[in-house]
């Protein structure tokens, strides 16, 4: 029989006990996961790159200086398209991030486990 570190003495407390802290462990990976999660778009010329955290939060605005041509009105329209856009593009990654914590055996939802 494999030797066991048993804690209480009680074994089937002791099995709820190392599923709990597998648990911890793996919602600790994923939520690590979570944070490094960013959503990017750009403009079809380049000229604009907006970048957001997983949560939608704008963290980085690259504007080359000849989108500075653009009308004020314009430049502004597509920094908001491009947010939007960004934002889309960070959910979609977060799924993916979350999505074998979210569907269980066959596609059950909701098990918290992850498939394999």
């Amino acid at each position: 029989m494999a030797e066991r570190d048993l804690r209480s003495g009680d074994l089937e407390l002791d099995r709820l006990m190392a599923e709990f802290q597998a648990s911890s462990r793996e919602l600790s990976d994923v939520m690590g996961l979570v944070g490094d999660v960013t959503g990017q778009a750009e403009s079809p010329d380049g000229k604009i790159r907006v970048r957001v955290s997983s949560s939608g939060q704008l963290t980085g605005l690259h504007l080359d200086p000849r989108a500075m041509r653009l009308g004020s009105q314009e430049l502004a329209e597509a920094i908001m398209r491009l947010s939007r856009r960004a934002a889309e593009d960070a959910a979609r990654r977060l799924m993916d991030v979350a999505r074998p914590y979210l569907d269980g055996p066959a596609g059950e939802a909701g098990t918290g486990r992850p498939r394999r």
